[in-house]
Parts: structure tokens; sequence; C-alpha cells
């Protein structure tokens, strides 16, 4: 997929993905959107590595991934921490087999990738940079390699050798990296790459009137998960419009029908609910609402700190979203619930204390970082562009 390009002798950037998730498709969109942004863009291909593997390697990567979270969450939880090691430089037994069998699984990636001859390699997962990694160490690769880590707390899997410019979101995963091996003097703590849309704030009262939302009322909004629900969405948003019956509840249901089916009939029974489907607009609804409740995934939350939105993170699940939760709660830009039931309550409380909701959204726009435009003139530098 080619995003941009206005001449081949352009300098190529390949931004290497995997749909595992929505994260790390929307990070690398969101580095082509800022590079479609130069007054001379270079051209761009962003490519998802599972698209050039094999169906049952990409059924077992991505496919598996959205069951156990979604299904079985202290499951994936224990699989994380289980091989979340070592934490030094050397490789263990377990992950040098994984790596193996990854790079066995993708030879198609890895035979298109000599084919394309790119001028760097900008990586938002970590299976792409592990394999185009270990090519490089071998001969078989030469263009230079950037990661942008999309998780606060980095799962060992991120590790790569050779890599030139490590991106993180906060300095909180920093040590760790250092801890591995890496040198320091190649991480920069830029923030999470976001499209580009997301740091400009909408007019509020076109954005009411655009989604049909009363000018009156305070918007809380609730996501129900981008590639598959997370929680009892339906239940959790009759409970928060009995508690708060003054609010519009915009409730973000994605590409799943069975979700916006069941909250279309909702909204037939109760007022001031507002179901949406798939939307390149998201940003306009978190802009203008009161309060944001969602998952507590590394790109989600990164786009509410560009929006200065305050946030509700029910039930994180274990893992890299157990940890991006702990560090929105430490730094006071986020309310963490050990059950969604909990969430009409911290709702209905939020609401009332206009201080806190204040204070939420206050530090959660002190700990943005420009994430896009930071990676975006590494690319520059590095390029000469």
């Amino acid at each position: 997929m080619t995003d941009s390009g206005t001449s081949t002798t352009a300098p190529r950037i390949v931004i290497a993905t995997a749909s595992v998730g929505a994260g790390h498709n929307a990070a690398a969109r969101a580095i082509a959107a800022g590079l479609a942004e130069l007054p001379d863009p270079p051209q761009v291909d962003v490519l998802d590595a599972l698209t050039l593997a094999p169906p049952l390697f990409r059924a077992y990567y991505a496919r598996g991934f959205a069951f156990t979270v979604s299904r079985m969450p202290v499951m994936y939880g224990l699989g994380y921490h289980l091989t979340n090691h070592p934490q030094g430089p050397k490789l263990g037994l377990m992950e040098r087999r994984r790596l193996w069998h990854e790079r066995i699984a993708m030879k198609k990636f890895r035979s298109h990738m000599q084919e394309l001859k790119p001028d760097i390699v900008v990586n938002t997962h970590f299976l792409s940079s592990t394999i185009l990694s270990n090519m490089a160490a071998r001969g078989l690769f030469s263009a230079p390699q950037f990661v942008a880590v999309t998780d606060h707390d980095q799962h060992r899997f991120w590790l790569a050798r050779g890599i030139k410019r490590w991106f993180l979101p906060s300095e909180a995963g920093l040590d760790k990296l250092v801890r591995w091996g890496i040198d320091r003097d190649t991480i920069t703590v830029s923030g999470m790459p976001i499209h580009p849309k997301w740091l400009q704030e909408p007019d509020r009262e076109k954005v009411l009137a655009d989604w049909r939302l009363p000018a009156d009322k305070k918007v809380v909004v609730l996501s129900g998960g981008t590639e598959f629900t997370c929680g009892p969405v339906v239940k959790t948003a009759r409970r928060i419009l009995q508690l708060c019956p003054e609010i519009s509840l915009v409730v973000l249901g994605g590409r799943n029908k069975k979700l916006l089916g069941r909250l279309g009939r909702l909204a037939d029974e109760v007022d001031g609910l507002f179901p949406i489907s798939f939307t390149d607009r998201v940003h306009e609804l978190v802009w203008i609402s009161s309060l944001m409740v969602t998952k507590a995934g590394g790109i989600t939350t990164a786009e509410c700190l560009a929006a200065g939105a305050a946030m509700i993170l029910p039930k994180p699940i274990p893992g890299q979203e157990a940890a991006n939760a702990r560090y929105f709660r430490s730094n006071g830009a986020a309310v963490v619930t050990r059950r969604y039931s909990d969430v009409p309550a911290e709702v209905r409380r939020l609401l009332d204390d206009h201080p806190a909701l204040g204070r939420l959204g206050d530090n959660a726009r002190k700990l943005f970082r420009p994430g896009t435009e930071t990676v975006v003139q590494a690319i520059r530098e590095e390029l000469g562009i």
C-alpha cells in the first residue's frame, strides 16, 4: 500500500506493522499521515506484515490474540507474564525458539522486504523488527530501522538488535530497554504516534450539530473496543444512563454489527444513548466530551492525552493494558476500576466533582508528547529530506 509518493526518485519508507489489535496499525497510519504533510513527501508504504504470513500463522497470531484478550483475559495475562523474560541482554532458550519459528513462518515477508529495498523501515509492531534485525545481522538487509513502541511497559517481545532509533511513549520503559542491552543514546521518549487530526481542537457547536447531539448536555464517550468487544458494553451503557440521565452517552461500536444492533435496541428504550458505528471522526467526539470510558490501549489513551480527555479505564486486561493503566493512574490522568460494574458510579461521581474531573483532563494534557512529529523529524534527519 503506497500512501504517498510524488516521484520515483523520492526516498522510500516502509512503515511495518501487524494487525494484532488496532493500535499498531493506527500508529503506522499516523506516521504515514505525518509524512504526507511534508512539502515534498517521500514514498511511503504501510505494510501489514501479517498479510504476507501463512493463513494458519496469521490466525494464531492475530485472531488468537483477539480471542484470548476478549474471552480469556486471565489466560492472556498468564501467557504475557510467562513470556516476559529474561530481562537481561542474553536471549533465553524459549525466546530463541519463538524467533526461529517466526522467521520460518514469515519467509514471504522477508523476501518482499528484500525486493522493496527501502531507504528506512519504521516498525510499529515487534514482529517485523525482530525478523528484519536478524536479516541485517546476516547481511541480508541493510536499511536502517526505527521502532515506535506502543505500550508504556515494553514486553520482552519488543527486543530487537541493531535498531538505530527507539521511540518510547514515556519514561516508564526506558530503564528496561537499557537492561536489555540497548544503547541509551538510541532511545527517545517521544510519545506515541497519533494521527495529526487529533492535535486540532474542533468547533464544539459544529461537532454537536454534525452528530445531532443536544447542545445543552454533557457528552460522555464509551468505547466498546475497535476490533473486538471488551466488557459488558450494553449493560454498562444502560446503567450509566440510569445514574446520569442528564448526559448524552456516545457509544463507539466499531464494526461490530451485533453490538450495534443491541445498542440500537437500547436506544429505542432509553433517552440519551447515541450508538456510533466505525468512523474516522472519533477525535471530534472525544474532544467535546467531558469524560472518556475506554480500554487502556496504548494508542487510544495517547489520543485522549492529545485531547486532554479525562479517562476511566475499566478492568484493564492483565499485561500491557494493566501497565498502561497503572501509568495513567500514577500520573493522575485516569481513574482505573477493578470491575466493569464500578464504571457507572465512577461516571456519576466525576460528573458531580468538577475539580476532580478537571484535574484528570489537565494531567492528561500534561502527559502528551508529539510522537508523530518527533518520529517524522527523525526520519527526515536520517534521510536528509
